[in-house]
């Protein structure tokens, strides 16, 4: 029988808050929003209070995965480390930024031969995870995945220097936020079962996500079950919501009146390339602890490029379905 995915560590440090517990219970114990003036407008954010609002976005991005470390029961100096990275970052000098700072602060960190960097947003969460699998089913007993992004960081920088307490001009429903996730993902007889994922970068700008419109088209086809639940990358932004919300009706034929539909970002604010790992992390938990049965589609949309889509289930020793 092929293995499934299972976690074996975890850690998750958010604007909201640096207590991983907490911060994957955001939706029943929200954290209340700052509010500040940008433009004329007021902004809704949060930021790690340990960290200056000063620091520019490399600097946030190295001291909330030092945030992030001290709360791992492990260290993974040692084992391969995919980084899941800003979108931005794609910049070469930009990302030589960041990879310097890391350095500098965790010398082994990124050491081992089979480390990756993805540069490339919320979508890189699952195009790391198809890497991670196939570095297991090569012999590797651990592999992490890290995402750390900060996109509050520009928001910070332009902010005026008082916060307002008036509410009525907000110019969006967005939570500007940051954070960092690891998952330490290892092969075991039971846990989260992979039956699709893909990544797209085939966007036009002349249609309207073709990406989008191809992988659920994908799933449609592959995925003979309703699904229980979806996982969408979305914290309230309408340009945002229509990327995904025009091609909903590819999937109709598993969707039924039980399927939930979650959006982790309102509870989380916007957590960039980091809310893709968080989303991954926290549908693998709700599994772990729920034990139910039935189909979870992750849906990832990069602010840019990329593109990506997968669709789980839970393992149980009981069952009798390969992974």
């Amino acid at each position: 029988m092929a293995s499934c995915l299972s976690v074996t560590d975890y850690a998750v440090v958010l604007g909201k808050t640096a207590a991983t517990e907490w911060a994957l219970q955001l939706d029943v114990a929200p954290v209340p929003v700052s509010l500040a003036e940008r433009d004329g407008h007021v902004v809704q954010f949060n930021y790690l209070a340990d960290i200056a609002p000063e620091t520019n976005e490399a600097g946030r991005i190295v001291q909330l995965i030092e945030k992030l470390r001290q709360q791992l029961s492990k260290i993974p100096d040692t084992d391969p480390v995919l980084l899941v990275l800003p979108e931005q970052l794609i910049n070469e000098s930009q990302l030589q930024t960041v990879l310097n700072g890391l350095h500098q602060a965790f010398p082994q960190l990124l050491s081992h031969h089979a480390c990756q960097l993805f540069p490339y947003g919320r979508s890189a969460a699952l195009m790391a995870l198809a890497a991670a699998r196939q570095l297991l089913a090569a012999g590797e007993q651990r592999v992490w995945i890290i995402g750390v992004d900060s996109p509050v960081s520009s928001v910070l920088q332009q902010l005026s220097s008082g916060s307002v307490s008036a509410v009525s001009n907000i110019s969006s429903s967005v939570v500007w936020s940051e954070g960092a996730v690891a998952m330490c993902l290892s092969q075991s007889a039971v846990g989260l079962n992979c039956h699709f994922l893909a990544s797209d970068a085939t966007v036009n700008k002349q249609q309207d996500e073709p990406a989008i419109a191809q992988l659920f088209s994908a799933v449609a086809t592959n995925i003979g079950s309703p699904l229980r639940c979806l996982y969408l990358a979305d914290c309230g932004d309408d340009e945002f919501t229509a990327r995904w919300q025009g091609h909903y009706s590819r999937l109709a034929a598993l969707v039924n009146r039980e399927t939930e539909l979650n959006f982790t970002g309102f509870a989380t604010g916007e957590l960039g390339a980091a809310g893709g790992v968080y989303r991954l992390l926290h549908l693998y938990l709700g599994y772990l602890q729920d034990n139910e049965p039935g189909l979870t589609l992750q849906c990832e949309i990069s602010d840019r490029l990329y593109r990506a889509v997968a669709v789980f289930s839970w393992q149980t020793a009981s069952s009798t379905t390969d992974c």
